[in-house]
């Protein structure tokens, strides 16, 4: 079995998380590196939580970078409200001796690339920080295999009617990734809606039987309040994993679309939208089959006994 070498640029919330749980419990996987980008949370507490969860999940050797602190143009736009106050639902982890790296994130994942040839990035927040480092090393178009990033939405969003999160948080630099020559693979909110969790689904699959199972049924507390608050029921949606058990198992997508797309830039009630076009620049994640999702899911269980 071949191991995929991966660097994850996560604003680090809830969600994600848990997709890093999955990155490091999936033999078919090797995290290089972790980069740090506001958006669920500020920049300090999205870095704090890396190095937390790190440490907590005794992975101490795994470099951090510190990354960009807001977006390219768009104004500031946070998640508390889903994350809660930390971005870990107020989820307390132990202090950690894992130290951020020197270089900031774009120059972090220039080195990984160069040490790493055809090294994946797992982006799962707003994608400034890949835009960056594309801008600033244009080599690595050719040392980048892949981009898997958890974004956009082609039906409803989740900020907006028509734009998803992540995209919407920094739509300039969706389109600067676009524009680059990186292969991409785009994990869709479409993708996520595909893909629902009961309270009494979590419960059944056995998180509770080892310390990093009981952490992920722990931060799963808040997003089930809020869920329960605006539609009265108690169930979440996956987005981040969803993307981690996409590049572990590909063939847990259910439908995927090659396509061309751009980023609707203009200031209006549209921003943020992804606009499909002709072609076949990337890839289109919008549904998943559940039951193979789970079974990447639970291999956080074995994560740390």
């Amino acid at each position: 079995m071949s191991v995929k070498k991966v660097i994850i640029d996560t604003d680090c919330g809830i969600d994600d998380a848990a997709a890093l749980m999955i990155a490091l419990a999936s033999p078919e996987l090797e995290v290089v590196g972790v980069t740090t980008v506001s958006g669920n949370v500020s920049l300090p507490k999205v870095l704090d939580n890396v190095r937390r969860l790190l440490g907590f999940l005794d992975r101490t050797r795994i470099p951090v970078f510190r990354g960009a602190s807001a977006a390219l143009v768009e104004t500031f736009h946070r998640a508390e409200g889903i994350h809660g106050e930390n971005g870990l639902g107020g989820v307390q982890l132990p202090d950690s001796p894992v130290v951020e790296q020197q270089e900031r994130a774009p120059a972090g994942i220039s080195r990984l690339a160069r040490e790493n040839p055809g090294v994946t990035i797992l982006a799962l927040g707003p994608l400034t920080n890949v835009a960056m480092a594309v801008n600033l090393y244009p080599e690595l178009k050719d040392l980048v295999g892949e981009i898997v990033a958890m974004g956009g939405a082609v039906g409803r969003g989740n900020v907006t009617p028509f734009a998803e999160f992540n995209f919407y948080a920094d739509p300039e630099s969706v389109q600067f990734v676009l524009d680059s020559a990186v292969s991409m693979s785009i994990v869709t909110w479409d993708a996520t809606l595909s893909v629902e969790h009961t309270e009494a689904d979590i419960l059944s699959m056995g998180f509770e039987a080892t310390a990093s199972g009981r952490l992920f049924l722990e931060l799963q507390k808040v997003p089930f309040d809020f869920v329960e608050k605006h539609y009265g029921t108690r169930r979440t949606f996956l987005p981040d994993p969803l993307a981690a058990a996409y590049l572990a198992d590909p063939a847990a997508a259910r439908r995927v679309d090659s396509t061309g797309l751009r980023m609707e830039l203009d200031r209006g009630p549209r921003r943020g939208a992804c606009l499909r076009e002709e072609g076949d620049r990337l890839d289109l994640v919008l549904e998943f089959d559940k039951a193979r999702f789970d079974r990447v899911l639970s291999r956080i269980i074995a994560l740390k006994r």
